[in-house]
């Protein structure tokens, strides 16, 4: 993820909180030569790993993109109300919960894992709706997979 930040975004989003003179420091930090023996390169994109800010940038832009994918509703549920936050892997209560079919959410660095539940129409529904955009009329994804027979018989379900 940081190797791909894009530093003017970066910087609009420092300036969010941030002062403005703080933010133009810490994106033209990662704007800059280096020089190494006979090599030169110019970074203009993503950060540089071990300068000041870094790792409060990082975090930072991981923040924004959990809220992109959870949304601010869903993020807020998760978390629960700031003079009372949730104790992990809880909610306040069964509701809120139910309410959303994001039920658990992870990322570390640049892998996201997210725990849905969907009811038996909502699943159906959204099958229906991948099989309609990658059709695939004579099961060509079964063909060729090995069955319980291939496993040796101590790794097969009694």
């Amino acid at each position: 993820v940081y190797e791909k930040i894009d530093l003017t975004l970066l910087n609009r989003l420092l300036r969010l909180i941030v002062d403005h003179n703080i933010a133009d420091y810490i994106t033209a930090k990662n704007n800059v030569n280096i020089n190494f023996k006979d090599m030169n390169h110019i970074n203009s994109f993503g950060l540089i790993r071990g300068l000041q800010f870094a790792s409060f940038v990082f975090q930072y832009y991981g923040l924004i993109l959990d809220l992109l994918v959870l949304g601010l509703t869903r993020a807020t549920e998760l978390a629960g109300p700031p003079n009372l936050p949730n104790d992990f892997l809880t909610f306040t209560d069964v509701e809120t919960e139910t309410r959303h079919p994001i039920r658990l959410f992870c990322r570390y660095i640049d892998r996201f894992w997210i725990v849905f539940r969907f009811e038996k129409e909502e699943a159906r529904d959204l099958v229906q709706r991948y099989l309609t955009e990658n059709p695939d009329p004579n099961n060509e994804n079964i063909v060729g997979y090995n069955n319980k027979t291939c496993w040796p018989r101590d790794c097969r379900m009694r």
